[in-house]
């Protein structure tokens, strides 16, 4: 990995699919921070032993197992997580000279994540990793990177909601200017806790990875892409439900916002499903604009949540 003199900060971002890493800096005044001239992407589906078919423990069990102190993890769950921890194992032996930053989705203690409902779940990942003693959340991260990165959507609020679709949900809050660790406060829910109407959570209507793993299911199609989906004649149904579960999640920190007497300056929707809606028309971002209480701005910078990560990193 050749980085250049003054990027003295790697930040990674792991997700349920794939793993993404950038270089980054700090300006003189450690006000902000950009990206360097590294980056590169691992899919884990590119490994030979990846297990595309592989399910996670349904996660009311996983929350039992953790409350209960017992987590039971199967040979497929393990195969799967040895996978990404070989990846990142190899990542971290090729870089030297540079503070380090690694986010990862679900819930974790001390040694590693121990509720994950997209993927496999790895408690001992700290263990196993040379150079890291911290896991980032990612949501966390996501907001971090939106809020002091040159690239990001909200420089300029101390109030806002973040969004990041990608195989799950990435729920982000900044509260007074500080960003709320979901994990800590009970108050505002996760978008996998949010039960609609119709007993499907908000995160299984509104990620991209549920939005099209619901249309494969109930269509018997194997699509693979937001892009892909929108060329299907079932879009309208998806994008409806999808919309279905954005109005009940805001209407959720609508509330969490009104008892800390604060108001929501602005909704970020980031990730892969803020790269979508960015490329769409305006008849479909209208969709997610119209009727909300404070603007809606689609991000599209992949790196976000990396920056964040290395921010952290180096705080």
């Amino acid at each position: 990995m050749v980085l250049e003199r003054n990027e003295a900060l790697i930040g990674i971002d792991c997700g349920a699919s794939k793993v993404l890493i950038q270089s980054a800096k700090i300006n003189p005044n450690k006000t902000i921070i950009s990206k360097g001239q590294y980056c590169k992407e691992y899919v884990y589906s590119s490994h030979p032993d990846w297990d595309p078919s592989y399910q996670p423990t349904p996660i009311d069990m996983q929350i039992k197992e953790n409350n209960n102190n017992s987590i039971l993890i199967g040979r497929a769950e393990r195969r799967q997580g040895d996978i990404i921890v070989s990846l990142l194992q190899d990542i971290i032996a090729n870089i030297s000279g540079s503070q380090i930053g690694i986010c990862f989705p679900g819930i974790k203690d001390d040694n590693g994540v121990t509720i994950l409902a997209n993927g496999p779940r790895i408690p001992e990942l700290l263990t196993k990793l040379n150079k890291v003693d911290t896991l980032y959340n990612d949501s966390d991260c996501c907001i971090t990177g939106e809020l002091v990165s040159n690239i990001g959507k909200m420089n300029d609020i101390r109030n806002g909601v973040y969004i990041g679709g990608g195989t799950g949900i990435a729920d982000g809050i900044l509260l007074n200017g500080n960003v709320i660790n979901l994990n800590n406060d009970k108050s505002p829910k996760k978008s996998w806790e949010l039960i609609l109407s119709q007993g499907a959570s908000v995160e299984s209507y509104l990620s991209p990875g549920g939005m099209l793993k619901n249309h494969n299911l109930k269509y018997k199609t194997k699509i693979t892409s937001l892009e892909e989906l929108s060329t299907s004649r079932y879009f309208e149904e998806t994008l409806s439900n999808a919309i279905t579960a954005f109005d009940y999640l805001l209407h959720d920190r609508i509330e969490f916002f009104n008892k800390h007497k604060q108001n929501i300056e602005k909704i970020v929707i980031g990730q892969r499903l803020g790269q979508f809606l960015n490329e769409q028309p305006k008849s479909v971002k209208h969709l997610f604009r119209k009727d909300t209480i404070a603007p809606v701005e689609f991000s599209f910078q992949r790196e976000i949540a990396a920056l964040g990560a290395a921010w952290k990193g180096s705080c």
